[in-house]
């Protein structure tokens, strides 16, 4: 508009702040939503101080007012409904999955559009944008929440499978750092299987299709306890700003303390099983030709390798 007054940010005009001596210290705004949904501070710096909460609603006009209820003094942060959920899959591309049942040896098998409407006609691929994911077989298991989903990849895709490249069977620490893996574990279409246990590094795991400047990085967060794929970092990323992502989903480690992740890399994808297949992660990434390398990692601490065994696949299609 053409106006002789500033325009006023919305979070001045709807915005929950917290007060402390006088001075807003934290400030809140919604998501333009009817929905609430959870939001908050750390405020521990503030312990023992006076402090007052002002929820403004200072929009005037035909746009713009503010809901607010519940506020809570908590030693651990809320978290958003959407973190509660027990998603089919984490990732940010794996949608409108179909299943199919009365399958030999009454199995289920479920497959997934491997895109994301946000980006779909944007992904930097030619002729060809996006692809279907790997078959995976469903089933149900009880756990300590109840029953739930599990998924692995459809048998015949093993058939796919060569003779191992690369195995560790030993365990051995893996200290701050990334650590290349030697040129036989390298590939941009295998399988990577591995165990770890997190020990004392805040994050740790592996990085795939990399190039040295760049990859694709499937770790744990021992701080949050998930799993995730880091593909900020990953290669062409900026097609589109909703592209860049770290997509997570909780897992809890075993008996044991150990992370078992089944890791299936494509040159464009990669398909993360976690704990047996209870919880997964599909995401398309875009490394730069011929980024193929591997390597382990650990941030804040020492993590350690139990087991790592590296399988390149052949061709599903196209093989003539």
């Amino acid at each position: 508009m053409l106006t002789d007054q500033a325009a006023v940010p919305r979070s001045d005009e709807t915005t929950v702040n917290l007060l402390v001596d006088g001075q807003v210290v934290r400030s809140a705004t919604g998501a333009n939503s009817e929905v609430l949904d959870w939001a908050s501070w750390n405020v521990s710096e503030f312990r023992g101080r006076q402090a007052s909460i002002r929820i403004v609603d200072n929009n005037r006009f035909g746009w713009g007012h503010i809901l607010a209820d519940e506020f809570v003094a908590s030693a651990a942060p809320a978290k958003p409904p959407l973190q509660g959920y027990d998603w089919l899959d984490y990732g940010r591309d794996y949608y409108a999955s179909v299943s199919f049942g009365n399958m030999p040896q009454d199995k289920r098998v479920m497959l997934g559009w491997m895109n994301n409407w946000d980006y779909a006609n944007l992904i930097p691929t030619s002729p060809w944008r996006s692809a279907m994911s790997l078959p995976r077989e469903v089933g149900l298991t009880q756990t300590a929440d109840g029953p739930r989903l599990t998924q692995i990849a459809a048998a015949q895709v093993d058939k796919l499978a060569a003779k191992a490249s690369y195995s560790e069977k030993k365990a051995r620490s893996i200290a701050p750092g990334v650590h290349p893996l030697p040129a036989p574990a390298w590939g941009d279409v295998q399988r990577i299987d591995v165990t770890f246990a997190p020990g004392t590094a805040a994050k740790s795991g592996i990085t795939v299709l990399g190039d040295g400047t760049a990859s694709t990085t499937i770790g744990y967060n021992a701080a949050t306890g998930e799993v995730y794929v880091d593909r900020s970092n990953s290669g062409n990323t900026g097609f589109h700003p909703l592209f860049t992502s770290v997509d997570s989903a909780p897992v809890n480690v075993d008996a044991n303390g150990n992370v078992t992740l089944r890791v299936y890399v494509d040159r464009a994808s990669v398909e993360v099983f976690a704990q047996n297949g209870l919880r997964t992660i599909t995401d398309q990434v875009f490394p730069a030709a011929g980024a193929r390398q591997v390597a382990l990692f650990a941030e804040g601490g020492t993590a350690s390798i139990k087991s790592l065994t590296v399988t390149p696949l052949g061709k599903a299609m196209f093989t003539g």
